[in-house]
């Protein structure tokens, strides 16, 4: 996790918990830095990038712009957890911050859990491994599937027995690290 991650989930954690925000100083604290100045020069860029609102004249005027999801807890089909006050964790955008979504078209991906109409978010990072779940352009299109490999060749494999497996060149354009799917 990266340092303005962690300024951002110590910002939501400290008015969690305390009700009001921290001071430059306790960010510096928890985080082990020794002055304030790194941190402010962390909170400027955040400010710059819309993910804090600092508010002028105030010790504790830090504020934390909330585009994140509050993950408020598990739900085995039991009692509903709606109180915010029972934030189990949150949900982290920044670790897809140089990531972009697809529209999933098709079912060769359902044995994956990726359904038609889905959106897979793809981080860039075209390192993939074997067993990872890719994006790649095939013949001028861009496909969904499992990165395989078999007798030293790396294979594109849908996840869906009416689907074949795709050989010959393609060109890895990312690896999938998350699905999104809206239920209307």
């Amino acid at each position: 996790m990266d340092t303005r991650s962690k300024i951002l989930r110590f910002l939501r954690e400290f008015i969690a918990e305390n009700g009001f925000p921290p001071t430059v100083r306790e960010i510096a604290s928890h985080l082990g830095f020794r002055s304030t100045k790194a941190v402010k020069v962390h909170l400027d860029i955040m400010a710059g990038e819309g993910l804090i609102r600092k508010v002028p004249g105030r010790a504790r005027g830090i504020e934390p712009v909330e585009r994140g999801l509050p993950v408020l807890g598990s739900v085995p089909a039991g009692q509903p957890v709606l109180r915010y006050e029972n934030v189990e964790d949150w949900f982290d955008p920044f670790i897809w911050k140089d990531c972009f979504l697809l529209r999933v078209e098709g079912d060769s991906m359902i044995g994956a859990g990726i359904m038609d109409g889905d959106l897979v978010v793809v981080s860039p990072d075209t390192a993939s491994e074997p067993g990872e779940i890719v994006v790649a352009r095939v013949e001028g299109e861009v496909t969904v599937k499992r990165l395989i490999k078999k007798e030293g060749e790396y294979l594109l494999k849908p996840e869906n027995p009416d689907y074949q497996v795709i050989e010959g060149p393609f060109e890895l354009v990312g690896r999938v690290v998350g699905v999104l799917r809206r239920f209307s």
